[in-house]
């Protein structure tokens, strides 16, 4: 037997989400909670970012709600987000490349905020890699590396022998944070 979901509206919304900015502004909640905890959540335990927000300024009557285009509670959404948030957001939209729509580039930004990364100047401290093979990324991330980082020099002749997964398993899983987004993971020092 499933519960279901009861997505908050009105001032009931507007008290949630004042309550949960002075949180987040405090450090002590994400904003992905906030909107989960909101009831805003897809199928999938995804936020729904965008859903919440257009109710918010829905509730707030500062636009029609019949005129919100998903343009608008994207930008109003983006207002909202405090000076790091923006910088962080800007940062994300620089990594993840122009073809990322806002849903896209806020849902990294939550799975950023379960890893511990918070600010700009965080992400780019601790971006490494991307991983284009999802069912080979850590292999991919273990030989680069080794061989960029590290400027190990491997011979042609023993590199296929190398258990690539062995060594980012036994060598480099615990100092790293991997991301898995639309196909590619992505790998961030831990923090």
């Amino acid at each position: 037997m499933s519960t279901a979901i009861i997505r908050l509206t009105g001032d009931a919304l507007l008290q949630h989400h004042k309550e949960y900015t002075d949180l987040v502004i405090r450090g002590e909640k994400t904003r992905t909670e906030m909107i989960k905890d909101a009831g805003y959540v897809y199928d999938n335990g995804k936020p729904m970012y965008v859903d919440y927000y257009t109710e918010v300024l829905n509730a707030k009557e500062v636009l029609d709600p019949t005129y919100v285009s998903q343009q608008e509670a994207e930008d109003a959404e983006y207002e909202d987000l405090s000076t790091d948030e923006r910088e962080l957001y800007d940062e994300v939209h620089r990594l993840l490349g122009e073809k990322r729509d806002h849903e896209e580039i806020t849902e990294f930004m939550g799975e950023l905020d379960d890893i511990g990364i918070t600010t700009a100047e965080n992400l780019r401290e601790s971006f490494e890699f991307i991983g284009e093979q999802p069912w080979r990324a850590e292999e991919e991330f273990a030989k680069y590396y080794t061989c960029e980082v590290l400027y190990v020099m491997i011979p042609d002749i023993i590199e296929d022998c190398i258990n690539w997964q062995q060594v980012y398993d036994s060598s480099l899983k615990y100092d790293y944070n991997t991301i898995e987004f639309d196909g590619s993971t992505y790998f961030f020092r831990s923090y």
